[in-house]
Order: structure tokens, then sequence, then C-alpha cells
């Protein structure tokens, strides 16, 4: 069997896969280099400082954002389902480290990965074993970053610095499949558009905490607006969980999801899922023949959920999308942990609605929306609770864990409206 080390960067070897030099010492291993596009043979009998030598050629501090290959392209480096494969952790924190240990999960069909359990301050994935280097290794890593790396020890790109914690003395690894490499890489992605790869890469229909905060918001919608007081629009639906409860409790909605991806397994969900309510229909049309997962304007897209009760309609329409056409009144706006991704406040003056429902966990309410709450004064805060605690909570079948942050409400009404 072909041993192979396939990693991004040329002293990621030296960083993270020195074990492996040992492990395989009476075997050659070819290793990948993914920026590069290119690839060495580590010859069998040379010693860990010999090897490494052979990749100092390699070392560039830039190409930091050179295109990354293909699962098709890997393919072709790899050789075939016969290899052993040695490669970055889809949940590394450096996301294009993560990227390109996806792709090499996705090459070839049957492929037997190792992971390097990599740099994640956020997941902790548990390794299916640690090796600790003998001091006479860790010298042989330092002496390669110092002399053929050392301009990474102050880059300003934060992926590619070389910090202490980055040159680990003890070398962590787990195996995974497809499939379960496909949801590390989702939930490292959470915040770009490489979510969806995943179904529910979050787990909110998994995960029995989700559950529990996920009721507890919409008990929370409950108190504050009835099913006959008009529409609700939800912000960022995501697949549809929030929305699910609260179309079976009644409610009229109109649910966007600017991700394509997601935008699909929602409106699919909505037409034949459970949580669906009594009497639902069972099926999904879409308004004016409409492709669901198209981006679009305002408008454009829209799927109806059927039922014999409450409409439920889904939308690609962004919080950016909704403030600007203004074309969607209703009795309150869902913002339910939708908030991270840096956008305008002020827009929230422009959505047609006197009532706002916002969750997000603490820190970002602190950070972002209270210094902003201070300086405006169109909106009063009418509410604030706890929705969910903080909690550790394992992901992935058991094979990482994380803490979750919780969740905080608070309803926002305009100034001078009755709450």
């Amino acid at each position: 069997m072909t041993v192979v080390i396939a990693v991004l960067h040329a002293e990621d070897v030296a960083l993270e896969f020195v074990s492996v030099l040992r492990r395989h010492a009476d075997r050659d291993i070819r290793v990948v280099v993914g920026q590069s596009a290119s690839w060495v043979t580590l010859p069998a009998g040379l010693s860990p400082g010999e090897r490494l030598e052979l990749l100092a050629p390699l070392v560039e501090p830039g190409g930091n954002t050179a295109p990354l290959p293909v699962p098709e392209e890997v393919a072709g480096w790899l050789g075939g389902s016969r290899t052993e494969v040695w490669t970055h952790s889809p949940a590394d924190h450096r996301i294009r480290r993560a990227r390109f240990g996806w792709t090499v999960s996705r090459a070839v069909p049957g492929l037997t990965v190792t992971y390097s359990v990599g740099d994640n301050p956020f997941l902790q994935t548990v390794p299916g074993e640690a090796i600790a280097l003998t001091g006479a290794e860790a010298d042989i890593k330092i002496d390669f970053i110092n002399r053929h790396a050392g301009e990474l020890l102050r880059s300003r790109v934060a992926d590619r610095l070389v910090t202490t914690d980055r040159v680990p003395v003890v070398e962590r690894f787990f195996a995974a499949d497809a499939t379960q490499a496909n949801r590390l890489y989702a939930l490292i992605s959470s915040l770009g558009d490489d979510a969806a790869v995943a179904d529910d890469p979050w787990e909110f229909g998994r995960s029995a905490y989700e559950a529990a905060r996920l009721d507890a918001t919409a008990a929370w919608v409950a108190r504050w607006c009835a099913p006959d007081d008009g529409p609700i629009v939800e912000v960022g639906a995501c697949e549809g969980e929030l929305t699910r409860r609260l179309a079976g409790n009644g409610y009229t909605l109109q649910a966007t999801e600017p991700n394509a991806g997601f935008r699909a397994r929602l409106a699919e969900r909505l037409g034949a899922g459970p949580g669906s309510g009594p009497g639902a229909a069972g099926r999904a049309g879409v308004r004016g023949g409409a492709d669901p997962g198209a981006a679009g304007p305002v408008g454009a897209g829209v799927v109806t959920a059927e039922r014999s009760g409450p409409e439920v309609e889904v939308s690609p329409d962004s919080l950016e999308d909704l403030a600007a056409h203004r074309s969607r009144p209703a009795a309150a706006y869902l913002l339910i942990e939708m908030l991270y991704y840096d956008q305008d406040l002020a827009l929230l003056d422009a959505l047609p609605t006197d009532r706002i429902l916002i969750a997000l966990e603490s820190g970002q309410l602190n950070d972002r929306v209270w210094p902003w709450l201070r300086r405006q004064s169109t909106w009063r805060v009418a509410e604030r609770l706890e929705l969910a605690p903080p909690t550790l909570e394992s992901v992935c079948d058991g094979l990482a864990y994380l803490r979750k942050r919780g969740s905080r409400g608070l309803v926002l009404t305009r100034s001078g409206e009755a709450g």
C-alpha cells in the first residue's frame, strides 16, 4: 500500500506529521503539496531530518490566495484507493487547510484517510491516537522551521503564522469516513456558503440541547405574537427547524434563506417533513415556476408550502434585501441566531415592522447589539431573557465536542409603540 502525506504547505509535514515519518521509516512516502500542486518522494531508510530536508525547496511563505485543487486533481496525485493517506483535519480552524483536508476526503471513493487534529480553539476533536515525539524529533521539527520557514514565525497571514501551539510535541490523529469529514467541514465553515455541504451542520434536528433551545424560542415568539396578529418573517431560516415549530402552531410565515443549499432543504422539509402541523398537504409548489434554489431579486424563487392551514413561503431574501425593498410587512421579524455576519444593524430601522425578536449568544449581544442600541432612538428594548444557557456538547457522533455559547433573546419595539 502506498503511503501519502497530503498537506497544503510543505512545512506542514514538519509541523504535524513527523511521527508519520517515524512510523513508516522503512517505506517510501509520497508528500503531496496542494498549494504548489507538486509532490516529492521521501525515500525509505533516511532519517526524519534527512527526509524533511527534501521538502525545503517546496516551502513558500507566500501563495496564500492561490486556488485550491479540486478532488479530481488530488485523486491523480494520490494514486487510487489502495493508498494510506494522512492529511489535515476538515475541522481545522485554518480554513484553507480544512478545505484541503475535506477535498482529500472526497478525492477517491473508499480511501483510507487519517487526519491530523490540527489547530482549532473552538472545537476539540477526539483523537484516535496521540503520539509523543522524542526530544530529538522535537529538535528536528524546530530546526526545520527556523532554517526553512522562519518568515512564517512573523507572518501577517493568520493561517500561516507559526505559533508555539502550532508546533506540537504530541501529534494527534483521528480517523473519519467521508460523511463525517463532510459534517466536520460544514461545521467549521458555519459563516460561509460551504456550511450547506452537509445536512443540518449544527445538528439542530439531532441535538437535545438545540431542540430545547428551539422549543424555548418558539414559546417566546408565542408570548409576543399570536397567529392571527399577521405574518411573521423569519430571516435566515436555515433548514427550517424553528419554521416548522411555528408553522405547526398556526403561524403564517415568510421564511427567508439566502443560502441556496439550505433554502432547497427548507422548501423540501416544509412540504413534507414532520412538524408541519395537522392537515399538511405534504407538497411544496413554486410560484410562477421559479426555481427554489436560484438566487434572485425579492419575490423571486418563492416557494409556498401548501397546507390546509396557514401558508409558509420561502424566499432567497437577505436582511439587506428585506430592508431595501420593504416588501414584506409583518407583525414581527425574527432574527434568530443570524446576526453573526457583520450586518449593518441600522438596516433594522428599514424593516416594515414594529417588532423585532433577536436571539444571539451573549458575547455578540454585548459587543455589537447593545452598543448600537445605546446609540439609536428608533427601538426600545421591551424584554430580555435567556433562551438557553451555554453548554458543552458532543457533535458528529462523538467525534468532537464544543462549547455551545447559549442564546439570549431581545424584543425590540419601535419607540412610541406599545409592547
